[in-house]
């Protein structure tokens, strides 16, 4: 390869492409060749390595800049940004790991980009409507993340004097920008794993509301992949309750009726439902979670990137303040985050499918 052609790719490689050789997140790249203490020293030498191997080379211009532009921010204060959430507990921001991972995102990026990020739950006693509006323009609040549980409508207070971004699922009326995880790619990826470790026949386990919160784009990955399947290897959706609570009786025909190899299920209880009916996992049947979380850490599925999402949706907040836009945007804009496939214990193993 001549020299030229060596400089062209060496420029070419991004964080991006370090960051999918060794399977971790552009941010853990970025703090690793900084040298960040926040990496372990393990996976500091594997991204280190990978970028020799890819032939990474900074680019010195974008560096000075991204430093200027830190240093700037980090003596310039931008305003206070809300992150409303509506789960169950108020401790569950720090205590729920798939919450918690979206506020430490969404906090350490506010930092970093000059602005205060406060907290309000929205389930607190006496916390009325008015209350919540008066709450938020004493703290001179410039933009709302609504997290879980949260849709604007149901604020039930004029939303047009702030900047607004979702991370709670597709909205539909009224839509505001949101910043959500790639449901189609990872159900996508799901299957295409589950195919790559030798099962043949993979179904996918729903319920409605399931498909609401991911405006259906689960649904959607599952059929690009299946129809792309001989029909002997087609195994049919399952989508008729109303929710989980409600899943076992219909889980458990539909398990027998399509005797599939492996399930795409997105509730831990389906490996119980699967052990009473005599199927061990992953001796007899395969199972991948589309969002792993919780108690479900060890199996296999998708690892969302959750830290990123709360860091994407305070980068659109603050563009929408830079800018001085505010309520409703008339051509909403969705930012979709792709998570990781982590091979686990519901799966056999590439070795096992080699044995």
């Amino acid at each position: 390869m001549s020299t030229a052609s060596q400089t062209i790719r060496f420029q070419n490689v991004s964080l991006k492409d370090i960051a999918a050789r060794v399977g971790v997140s552009t941010m853990t790249v970025s703090r690793a060749l900084t040298k960040s203490n926040s990496v372990s020293p393990a996976k500091r030498a594997a991204v280190l390595a990978a970028a020799e191997d890819l032939g990474y080379r900074p680019n010195p211009m974008v560096g000075r800049m991204m430093s200027d532009l830190r240093r700037r921010r980090a003596h310039a204060f931008g305003g206070t940004l809300a992150f409303l959430y509506a789960s169950p507990e108020e401790e569950d921001r720090l205590r729920v790991p798939a919450l918690r991972s979206l506020w430490q995102g969404a906090r350490r990026r506010a930092e970093e980009t000059g602005f205060a990020l406060d907290h309000l739950w929205l389930k607190r006693p006496g916390l009325s409507p008015s209350r919540l509006r008066a709450v938020i323009h004493a703290r001179g609040v410039r933009g709302l993340l609504l997290g879980p549980g949260v849709r604007p409508e149901a604020l039930d207070f004029p939303l047009d004097s702030f900047a607004l971004v979702s991370v709670a699922g597709p909205i539909f009326a009224p839509r505001v920008h949101d910043v959500l995880p790639d449901h189609f790619h990872n159900h996508l990826t799901c299957l295409r794993e589950l195919h790559a470790l030798g099962y043949v026949r993979v179904g996918l386990f729903a319920t409605r509301t399931d498909l609401a919160e991911c405006g259906e784009e689960a649904l959607g990955g599952y059929l690009a992949a299946q129809l792309r399947a001989p029909g002997s290897e087609q195994v049919p959706l399952a989508a008729d309750c109303e929710s989980w609570a409600e899943a076992e009786i219909p889980f458990k025909h539909w398990v027998c009726r399509t005797r599939p190899d492996a399930i795409i299920a997105n509730d831990p209880r389906a490996r119980r439902w699967l052990r009473e009916l005599g199927l061990e996992c992953p001796r007899d049947i395969a199972l991948a979670l589309p969002s792993l979380a919780g108690e479900a850490t060890h199996w296999s599925g998708i690892a969302p990137a959750l830290e990123d999402q709360g860091v994407q949706a305070v980068d659109l907040l603050a563009s929408q303040i830079f800018r001085n836009e505010q309520g409703y945007p008339a051509l909403p804009r969705r930012i979709t985050i792709r998570g990781r496939w982590v091979a686990g214990e519901t799966t056999r193993t590439p070795a096992t499918l080699a044995a």
